[in-house]
């Protein structure tokens, strides 16, 4: 019975660290799924623009292994992880106020909404002041983001097995897209369902002033305490009777590994092309099909169920398959649902006056010049004309879903196998760096394809999303080229022979605390 209360309290405590994965998801759709809808949608700014908004906190990302690294260095009391991690989720917290006034005042004062996706007038006017000061706020936000992640990634590598870790990382992502629903959750409340009815922005200063930052605060002291039960007191640097480089050496030391290399640009080519369905998945919805922006929003859930159902599956397999051969399969079945949203956009042929007879009956119901019934019968024909290809994409994303479900477990569980015990955070660090650096891109590749697609195939938008969608896939295969090349024993003799003749030093002080 004993055994039983133990192992149920080790359960509670690995469930309280991983309320960083639900603060980061809820933090991460707030920006992806409320902010850069009503940037594009509400405020008129330039889908590129709102992409490198959202790509711009890359500026942050090298200092994640520069913060793992002094993490595994050293102490506050004896603890390493829990301390940082409370500094990055306290930045993260009050970021929000903060970006929810800058981002009001970079509003387009000549923008006109019209029906679907948004038509900008081509003079957006740079206001330098007021758009260096919101890169700085979402700069400030990832770092935040990064120093809590990257540390509380590290305490689970420590106090978990290799053999287990497969599972630990599916669980930890069955949070953090757990996270990512209460957002959505959120975004539902708050956003317009219907293209072309008023939004009054004001409406997101209760969210953003006193929700977001109370839900976030609640869920990183939650962490922090199961932090302080788990993680031990180590007064000084990490793993005993070892040597621990400082962060230039030991980056150089992760540099001269052909092995970290090769991971690190696996990291950073499957982010890249993996995110990029957080853009172009909701712009070819608003493009194409015309999805109001609740709609549009609702894609995540097509997306995240489908990929937290196969991610429960995989990390329990995982214990008993090869997490690369995880990697390879989801990686592949992503690709397939990638092609199958490529098909359905190259297949979308509706005449044009269709659309806009919809799209005048949408606006006038906005409006209010035609009744719901005359609405209601507009629709109904523009759904019909429609559910063909709509179903396809549908049935893509459910694939692409289940695909990245089954990655992300053998993703995670490399990322944690992949370390040197005596410089554990500073090569969680640097897989985070990677993982940022191409999340951050994808962004920024995936507003300047949106933009792309719909200025240069005006007549035959499917056309034009269809070949960013065939880009994606090409990616992900160069994805899988890359993990080939990747071999875990081959890495570890590397780890095992590169010599470490960093000098001795004292432990560190802080405050008058031995570390």
């Amino acid at each position: 019975m004993s055994k039983t209360l133990r192992s149920f309290g080790s359960g509670a405590v690995f469930l309280m660290i991983f309320m960083f994965q639900i603060a980061s998801g809820f933090a991460f759709v707030l920006i992806t799924g409320v902010l850069d809808v009503v940037m594009i949608n509400e405020l008129g700014v330039p889908a590129l623009l709102v992409g490198i908004l959202l790509g711009v906190d890359f500026i942050a990302q090298p200092l994640r292994a520069y913060f793992g690294s002094l993490s595994d260095r050293i102490s506050i009391r004896g603890l390493h992880r829990v301390p940082f991690m409370l500094a990055g989720g306290l930045v993260l917290a009050a970021t929000y106020p903060a970006m929810v006034l800058i981002v009001e005042q970079l509003r387009d004062p000549g923008y006109q909404k019209l029906i679907g996706e948004v038509h900008n007038t081509g003079t957006y006017p740079i206001q330098p002041l007021w758009l260096g000061l919101a890169v700085l706020v979402f700069v400030i936000n990832g770092l935040g983001l990064a120093i809590m992640g990257t540390t509380a990634m590290s305490l689970l590598v420590d106090v978990t097995q290799e053999r287990t870790r497969g599972l630990v990382a599916s669980i930890s992502w069955v949070f953090l897209i757990g996270g990512i629903i209460i957002g959505s959750v959120v975004n539902s409340r708050i956003l317009p369902d219907t293209e072309g009815r008023t939004f009054v922005y004001s409406s997101l200063y209760p969210i953003f002033f006193f929700v977001v930052p109370g839900v976030l605060l609640a869920l990183v002291l939650i962490c922090c305490l199961g932090g302080l039960i788990k993680e031990k007191r180590v007064y000084g640097p990490l793993v005993v009777g070892r040597t621990h480089v400082s962060f230039g050496k030991a980056l150089r030391v992760v540099s001269r590994n052909r092995q970290s290399r090769w991971f690190f640009a696996f990291l950073f080519v499957v982010m890249t092309f993996m995110f990029m369905r957080d853009i172009l998945a909701p712009a070819f919805g608003g493009n194409v099909f015309r999805m109001s922006v609740k709609e549009r929003t609702g894609l995540q859930s097509v997306i995240n169920g489908p990929l937290l159902v196969a991610m429960i599956v995989t990390g329990l397999l995982t214990l008993r398959i090869a997490k690369k051969f995880a990697c390879y399969l989801g990686l592949a079945v992503s690709i397939v649902g990638i092609l199958i949203q490529s098909l359905a956009a190259f297949t979308f042929k509706v005449d044009a006056v269709a659309i806009r007879a919809y799209e005048t009956a949408s606006q006038n119901f906005a409006d209010k010049q035609i009744s719901q019934e005359a609405y209601n019968a507009a629709l109904a024909t523009w759904n019909n004309l429609i559910s063909g290809n709509k179903g396809i994409f549908m049935v893509g994303l459910i694939v692409m879903g289940v695909g990245l479900g089954i990655a992300v477990p053998g993703l995670l569980g490399l990322m944690m196998d992949l370390t040197d015990p005596a410089n554990t955070a500073l090569y969680i660090g640097t897989w985070g760096l990677s993982q940022a650096l191409g999340q951050n891109l994808s962004s920024i590749l995936a507003g300047g394809a949106r933009d792309l697609a719909y200025n240069t195939f005006p007549a035959d938008l499917g056309l034009g999303y269809g070949l960013v969608f065939l880009v994606q896939a090409a990616g992900m295969g160069l994805a899988i080229w890359i993990l080939s090349r990747i071999n875990e024993r081959v890495f570890k003799e590397s780890v095992e022979a590169a010599p470490v003749s960093a000098p001795e030093s004292r432990p560190v002080e802080l405050a008058g605390v031995s570390s």
